[in-house]
């Protein structure tokens, strides 16, 4: 039987108990609470506020939760948590638990839910893939036995607590995403995961601007290893330059390493691979056990991440054998690598939806998969990319870093979001074309689309790109409209 959660919010399923009840809130922050009541769910968006949930009012840099009391109150919330009166309330509504700090209890809330539930927790960190890890591994371990993960990319000072304390109780497996942008990050979000196991995807180029050098961005992952006690497990991929620092930090601090990597010796490994433009059959070597299986999504990207998710699963002494059987159906998120078909009116293209995020080591693995599906001679390989962000004084060479990445995967035209990507094109000698307004640029670029074609679009969350796909998909799934090309001829007269 499983709890309810929150990721489900608003499906069939069965309560086995409240996520939070008003006795152990007060319990845990001290607060005076007027009545009783239990809650199933915990949100800080009042839009995402379900009947039964409680909520949390937080100040933040552009909206402030307790502008939104009332509206969480209307959609059903049992309770609000709040740090000043909230507008539209009465200051003796009972429903308001009133606390110094919002933020401060969350914590509190989130170490309280860690060690209610008899779980072993992972906390995962890297420069590229986290999120993909996160959501492949709860997929895996879900079959072994109630598991909970943070969701979307909720991996900072408020996401990472906020997923902790959204625990439910009977949870034996727990993987939450950590992340950073600048100094320090790491090391207090994954205290409030207290893992017993890491794990490190990679260190990269991503939030370059907050940092001296990439090394300083590998010490900070490294960070993370203080948080887990002597002989916990530390699983690291190896495939990139800071790998060995890595390991011999971990081991430093006693604690024990599982090293990872696709192309090198390491503890797991690919032992065979075969490569398609849908999914990797591969057999690896896990710590000794051959392990033959599927990845149902296709790129070395994912077969590192297959690889880190097996050995995440023996190190909490998990079935490799259900890991394996659970690799073979992964889906990838949406805008973390999902293929769609295209419906162009006159033929079929191919979407890869990467739109979530970008950095260097993501873009590399993108164009690699983009290279994998397969076009005629006539056809082709499009990559519609935007601007790396918080990259400060090193963007230009990251992005100009790229050239021969570009040639080296057969990339036959660039559309580019940002002056970055449109001089990496030039340079690269790509056909390149520079566009702006990506929730705009749908119809133009379906219409330009001619069956058969691959497009990869790919960039920094703030460009706005998933709109783009949205709105592509939108015009695909419209059976009744005119063809993109229509519709574009359409709005030209």
């Amino acid at each position: 039987m499983w709890l309810k959660p929150y990721w489900r919010v608003g499906v069939d399923v069965n309560i086995v108990e409240p996520l939070w009840t008003s006795a152990e809130l007060g319990a845990v922050c001290g607060a005076i609470i007027a009545r009783p009541w239990y809650a199933d769910g915990l949100q800080i968006d009042s839009r995402e506020v379900l009947p039964g949930d409680l909520f949390i009012a937080l100040e933040g840099q552009t909206a402030d939760g307790h502008s939104y009391v009332q509206d969480a109150f209307s959609r059903g919330a049992v309770a609000a948590i709040v740090s000043k009166p909230p507008e539209g309330i009465d200051q003796s509504d009972q429903r308001l638990i009133h606390v110094a700090d919002t933020l401060a209890v969350l914590k509190l809330m989130a170490e309280h839910a860690r060690y209610r539930a008899p779980l072993q927790a992972i906390a995962v960190t890297g420069s590229a893939g986290k999120t993909s890890v996160v959501q492949a591994l709860r997929q895996t371990l879900e079959r072994i036995s109630e598991t909970h993960a943070s969701v979307k990319s909720f991996n900072n000072h408020i996401g990472v607590p906020l997923s902790v304390a959204r625990l439910p109780r009977q949870s034996r497996f727990g993987i939450f995403e950590v992340g950073m942008s600048a100094s320090g990050e790491i090391k207090a979000g994954a205290s409030i995961v207290h893992p017993d196991v890491v794990i490190l995807t990679a260190v990269g180029s991503a939030h370059a601007e907050n940092f001296a050098d990439e090394q300083a961005i590998a010490e900070e992952k490294a960070s993370i290893f203080e948080t887990l006690s002597p002989g916990s497990i530390a699983v690291i991929g190896m495939d990139h330059p800071y790998g060995e620092y890595l390991r011999k930090k971990a081991t430093s601090l006693d604690i024990m390493t599982i090293t990872v990597s696709v192309v090198g010796n390491a503890d797991v490994k690919p032992l065979r691979l075969t490569e398609h433009h849908d999914c990797t059959c591969l057999t690896a070597d896990v710590f000794g056990t051959p392990v033959t299986y599927k990845v149902s999504q296709p790129g070395r990207e994912w077969v590192l991440n297959s690889l880190l998710i097996l050995a995440a699963v023996k190190a909490v002494g998990a079935d490799l054998g259900q890991a394996a059987l659970a690799l073979a159906t992964l889906e990838a998120e949406p805008g973390r690598g999902r293929s769609y078909k295209l419906n162009l009116g006159y033929g079929e293209a191919t979407l890869i939806d990467d739109s979530y995020n970008a950095n260097l080591l993501s873009i590399r693995a993108a164009l690699r998969r983009l290279s994998l599906v397969p076009v005629s001679a006539s056809k082709k390989r499009i990559a519609v990319f935007a601007d790396m962000a918080e990259l400060g004084t090193k963007s230009e060479d990251i992005h100009l870093s790229l050239v021969r990445d570009l040639k080296r995967f057969n990339v036959d035209r660039l559309i580019a979001f940002g002056d970055q990507m449109a001089a990496l094109g030039e340079i690269a000698g790509i056909p390149t074309d520079r566009w702006s307004f990506p929730g705009k640029c749908a119809v133009r670029l379906m219409a330009e689309l001619k069956h058969g074609d691959a497009v990869m679009i790919k960039g920094a969350n703030s460009a706005g790109l998933a709109e783009l796909v949205h709105e592509m998909l939108k015009i695909s799934n419209d059976e009744t409209a005119p063809t993109p090309e229509q519709q574009c001829r359409m709005a030209c007269k």
